[in-house]
């Protein structure tokens, strides 16, 4: 009998365990103290802005992005659209590759826009579009040979383009050719390469040995996660992983740990000296999926954005983010949106931009992750003098936590009002609160 009841006290004792939020343990990563990343990438759909005269409405944002925190501006492509019977009105669907959409504007007025960001020291990237075209791009007629004579799965899939056979030398060298005349005629910085994936590494690099022969600190961003783009010459690869796991742990389907992971992955494939892109939303994913559904408020997108910043990567702000719009956008078509009026989010971003931007002494220095509670995740980092702690609430509910031991009574700054405070045994949290505190 008293067996028994040892065993029901026991089996008792193992349910509630099992039942309690799991808090992470701290985990420490030690780094070289050395400045870490400040850029900060803007993804600017010009469809949001005007549909007349895009880019000057782009250049007119220009000292407000760049007063965000904002260096570098990636435009989605600028080229003329496929109009065929099988165009869908995809902007990545290209007619020619040395044109510009004229609701956009003319090369004039680009060159303005990239001189306007230069100024402001902001670098320019395009958006390329290397794997095929459309249907009734003139290539098609003057040289069917640059197509690959198959049809291929992706072309199944995109009914609108065609794919460019990159076994032709004269395809590959007409390619990287296009890529050097923005470069040449427009001051381009470098390029976001779109899928990637799809055009074979010897074409990038030759391709991005060119263009860093004419501007040898050109950005080059590659649209996949295949790490052995890195080799090719790419800076930057993307981070769709961690973007699903960001997902996941503010709409209720994954857990801190799960980013952690997500986080780990990616950096274990990417090479010293290389980086990876880190964004919560992009054009595609906002097309798909409204951010409300899964952040709830611009503050929790604002909280998941916190976290993404601190954790790694160069941070990617796709443009709507930055004002709070939290519906879904198509990017085919135009859905224009008040970039104009003062913005609170676009304020709150500000300030946290401020704080990357003048804590990456800090971010150099050795890393340490844990969470107070199971909505409630913290990043420390320490150099040789200083600790940061930052904690954000991934609920959309005010959670009490208790800080680390480490940092309860401290003296410190509030880095995001620039004020004292003293640090407590615990805390409270507004829904998608976060914090950032330096002693």
């Amino acid at each position: 009998m008293n067996s028994l009841i040892a065993l029901s006290t026991l089996a008792i004792v193992l349910a509630s365990c099992t039942e309690q939020p799991r808090i992470l343990p701290p985990q420490e990563e030690v780094k070289p103290i050395t400045d870490a990343n400040t850029t900060v990438i803007y993804e600017c759909n010009e469809r949001l802005f005007a549909e007349q005269n895009a880019f000057a409405a782009i250049e007119a944002y220009v000292p407000t992005l760049a007063d965000m925190g904002v260096n570098v501006l990636w435009l989605m492509p600028i080229h003329p659209r496929g109009a065929d019977e099988k165009a869908i009105g995809s902007p990545y669907c290209v007619k020619d590759f040395r044109a510009i959409d004229p609701a956009f504007g003319t090369m004039a007025d680009l060159k303005s826009l990239v001189n306007a960001a230069h100024q402001k020291g902001m670098r320019v990237m395009l958006d390329w579009i290397a794997n095929h075209t459309s249907w009734d791009n003139a290539w098609v007629t003057t040289h069917p040979d640059w197509y690959q004579s198959a049809q291929t799965a992706d072309e199944q899939f995109w009914t609108d383009v065609t794919f460019l056979n990159y076994n032709v030398q004269e395809c590959c060298d007409t390619m990287q050719a296009c890529m050097l005349y923005w470069v040449k005629e427009a001051d381009i910085d470098g390029f976001r390469c779109d899928y990637a994936d799809g055009a074979p590494l010897t074409f990038w690099t030759n391709a991005i040995a060119a263009i860093r022969t004419l501007k040898s600190d050109a950005l080059m961003l590659a649209e996949t996660s295949d790490a052995r783009l890195y080799s090719a010459g790419f800076d930057l690869l993307y981070s769709w992983s961690y973007m699903y796991a960001i997902e996941g742990l503010f709409n209720g389907s994954g857990t801190f740990g799960s980013l952690l992971s997500a986080n780990t992955a990616e950096y274990n494939s990417t090479p010293q000296g290389a980086e990876r892109m880190r964004y919560i939303t992009t054009h595609d994913e906002t097309s798909q999926t409204a951010p409300a559904s899964i952040f709830r408020t611009a503050q929790g997108e604002l909280s998941a954005f916190c976290l993404t910043a601190f954790m790694a990567g160069v941070p990617m702000i796709y443009s709507s983010q930055e004002i709070g719009h939290l519906n879904s956008i198509n990017f085919f078509n135009y859905e224009l949106l008040d970039f104009t009026s003062a913005n609170a989010t676009r304020d709150a971003l500000k300030t946290l931009l401020k704080v990357y931007h003048q804590t990456a002494h800090l971010r150099g220095g050795t890393r340490l992750t844990g969470s107070l509670s199971a909505k409630v995740p913290f990043i420390e980092y320490t150099d040789e003098k200083e600790t940061m702690l930052v904690i954000c609430n991934t609920a959309n509910s005010e959670q009490e936590v208790r800080l680390p031991m480490k940092h309860q009574g401290r003296e410190v700054t509030d880095l995001l009002t620039g004020e004292p405070a003293q640090l407590a045994t615990t805390t409270t949290l507004a829904p998608y609160e976060y914090r950032i505190y330096k002693h």
